[in-house]
Formats: structure tokens, C-alpha cells, sequence
């Protein structure tokens, strides 16, 4: 070799080797791509695929194909045998190949990586359930919402503990602390039906009653969620049972108006609705409120709305204020229409309301008359006849 052809040797090699390093940074890149990316990582070659096996694997499940599913769950372990998601990926694709022995196996591996793995968790709660372990089943469930505070279906895996006494003495035990998913599980959502409200509405009442009284501010969520389901019944006993200074009275809530002019009024007591030819405003006289209203059109006007709980009977509503203007109707599900016929003056004797069948959507109205000036509304009382 002449010595003026060494140096170009010298280049070569070192852009062979710039080459090869950028090819392998390359492949790793995309293999970390994959791992975050169904579609990149079904477009690796095997040659490349280390953490995108996950992906594959994990798509596999989705689509219901175990098979696929464990040959990357497999590929996965190999490549990256220390990883918590491999193997609990591996585990997943056996249970569905109903080789329960191997997919215990496989998660025992996967739960001595940590607590952070959902699938892992989910199996070993199952499991715990299955026993009758319910401490467990609780400590994984905890586990599993400490980290996952969105984790889809959540509510399917409260369900368990909550319907049975014994699991739901394990879930109070854990709700007692506090967790971190307090908030989460205190808001009621739109997947949980009337029987999951007044099931966790039950675990509620029975927290309190076990010594862990939440406070008004942190119940109002789901109290207010429960309310506008037309679930009063199950709203006001959690209520009660966690704000016991702000207990509504009587078959009415805010009779005397007093919290809704001082602007504290609770999850309980009036909706004010409100037009352009309606005035409706609270007046102060020593400490205590009544309302002013007037209605400037020619139509009666529905003014509050409140949702009550009433059993089938009749009652009696009845207020201190002018008469002649109010009127009250009930609707069950509904927003409550202008009643027709009216028995009683509402300012006055009292007006008689009739329930004719239990609903647990029941909702009070009280209507306004055209008004030539200013009329007042207080002192509500609704008794049974």
C-alpha cells in the first residue's frame, strides 16, 4: 500500500464506522418509536424490534389473537427480560390460551418487578378476589388507582368490593386513608348507572358512619351529581352523613330562603330561574331573607325549582307572602308545567299538591303570576295531609 492511499484507507473506515453507528442509532430509535407506536412497530423488521414487541403483543390482545399475542409477549421477554410489561404481557396472552399454570407464573415475575404494572395488578386483584383475600384485593385495587388515576373500567373493579359486605369493610378501610383517587371516586359519572349511584352512595353513608366524616366541600360533587340524576334520596343521605351542620330540615330545603340570599346555598334548596321580564331578589332584614319578585309579562312564569322527595299522599304547601300570585306544581322526571287547576292559595291556607306514585325524580316548581308591582315570597312549609 503507497503511502499517499493510507489516508484514504483511514477515511473509509472511519465512514464505515460513522455508518454502521448511525444505522444502529437508527434502529434503536425506531425501536423506541415502536414502543410508543402500533404502526411503526408492525413495520419493524425482526432483525430491529427489542421494546416494539411490547406494541405488537399488546395489539395482538386488543384484536383478540392469543397466539400472536404470546409469540411477541415472548419476543418481548427475550429482548427485555427485566421489564415489568413483558412479562405481564406474556402472562395476559396465556391466560386467554387458557394456560392458567403459566400465566400465574408469568405475573408472579411481573409483580416482583413493582406495583406499577395495570395488567399485573388487575390479575392479582382478580385473584384476591376469587380467595375471598379482600385486604388484598383492596391493597391492589389502591395500587392500581394510585398510579392509573384514569384507569379505564375502574368502576367495573370498585363495583366488586362495594356490593359485598365483607369486601366493602376492606374498601372503607382504604377509603379511611384518604387516597390519593378520593376525588376521582367522589365524582359520579355518566357510565355509572342509578344502582352504582346508590350502591357508593350506601359506601359513603357507611364511611361516615365508621368515623371518617369527608366535610361538606369535598361530598358536594358527587351530592350535586346524584341530585341531578333525580336521586335525591341517596344525595341527601350522604348529605347528612358528611356535612351533619348543614342538614335540611323537613321535607323542603332552604324554606326561609336565608341560604339562597346569602349565596351559601348547598347542594340542596332552590333554582332560581331567571328571565328578562322576571325580578326575583332576596331582601335582608335583620339577618333573615324573603324574596321580592315581580313578573312584567303576561304569562305566568315558573321562578324556583327544587327537587324534593315525597312518598305517594297528598300535601300541603304552604308561605307567608301576597297572595294571589304563586301557585306550585310536581313533575316526576321532568321540569315542572304551569298547573291547571290549582286546590288552596299557596300565600295563604296552603295550597294541596298531590303525589300520585313514588318517584325518585321529583321535582317542586312555584310559579309567578303577572305581578302589576313587587310581591314577596317567604316561610315555605310542606307537611302531609
Amino acid at each position: 500500500m503507497t503511502t499517499a492511499s493510507r489516508p484514504m484507507l483511514r477515511r473509509l473506515t472511519a465512514t464505515v464506522g460513522v455508518l454502521a453507528l448511525a444505522g444502529a442509532c437508527l434502529a434503536s430509535g425506531l425501536d423506541r418509536v415502536g414502543a410508543r407506536s402500533f404502526a411503526v412497530a408492525v413495520s419493524l423488521p425482526q432483525t430491529v424490534r427489542a421494546q416494539s414487541h411490547r406494541p405488537v403483543s399488546q395489539l395482538a390482545l386488543a384484536t383478540n389473537r392469543p397466539q400472536a399475542a404470546l409469540t411477541a409477549a415472548e419476543a418481548a421477554v427475550r429482548s427485555d427480560p427485566v421489564d415489568p410489561a413483558s412479562t405481564a404481557l406474556l402472562g395476559s396472552a396465556r391466560l386467554l390460551l387458557n394456560d392458567f399454570a403459566g400465566a400465574e407464573q408469568a405475573f408472579r415475575v411481573a409483580a416482583a418487578f413493582g406495583w406499577r404494572e395495570a395488567m399485573t395488578q388487575r390479575y392479582w386483584y382478580t385473584a384476591a378476589l376469587q380467595g375471598g383475600d379482600y385486604p388484598r384485593a383492596a391493597e391492589r385495587l389502591d395500587a392500581l388507582l394510585r398510579t392509573h388515576r384514569n384507569l379505564p373500567g375502574a368502576d367495573t373493579l370498585l363495583a366488586a368490593l362495594e356490593g359485598e359486605p365483607q369486601a366493602r369493610a376492606a374498601l372503607l378501610a382504604r377509603l379511611a386513608a384518604r387516597p390519593l383517587w378520593l376525588p376521582t371516586y367522589l365524582r359520579p359519572g355518566p357510565q355509572l348507572d342509578d344502582a352504582a349511584l346508590a350502591r357508593r352512595s350506601d359506601v359513603l353513608v357507611a364511611l361516615a358512619g365508621s368515623g371518617t366524616v369527608l366535610g361538606c366541600e369535598a361530598v358536594s360533587p358527587w351530592v350535586r351529581g346524584v341530585l341531578q340524576r333525580g336521586n335525591r334520596a341517596s344525595a341527601q343521605r350522604v348529605w347528612q352523613a358528611h356535612c351533619p351542620d348543614a342538614r335540611t330540615a323537613g321535607l323542603l330545603a332552604d324554606s326561609d330562603f336565608n341560604a339562597l340570599g346569602r349565596g351559601t346555598a348547598a347542594p340542596f334548596g332552590w333554582t332560581v330561574e331567571r328571565s328578562g321580564d322576571v325580578l326575583i331578589r332576596a331582601e335582608e332584614a335583620q339577618g333573615e331573607y324573603r324574596l321580592s319578585l315581580e313578573n312584567r309579562s303576561a304569562f305566568s312564569r315558573r321562578v324556583l325549582v327544587q327537587s324534593v322527595a315525597l312518598a305517594p299522599g297528598r300535601y300541603r304547601l304552604r308561605g307567608v307572602g301576597s297572595a294571589g300570585v304563586f301557585a306550585a306544581s310536581l313533575a316526576c322526571g321532568t321540569v315542572p308545567a304551569m298547573p291547571r287547576l290549582v286546590d288552596g292559595e299557596l300565600a295563604g291556607e296552603g295550597q294541596v299538591l298531590r303525589v300520585a306514585e313514588p318517584c325518585e325524580r321529583l321535582q317542586l316548581a312555584i310559579w309567578l303570576r303577572p305581578t302589576p308591582e313587587r310581591v314577596t315570597l317567604d316561610r315555605l312549609t310542606l307537611q302531609p295531609l
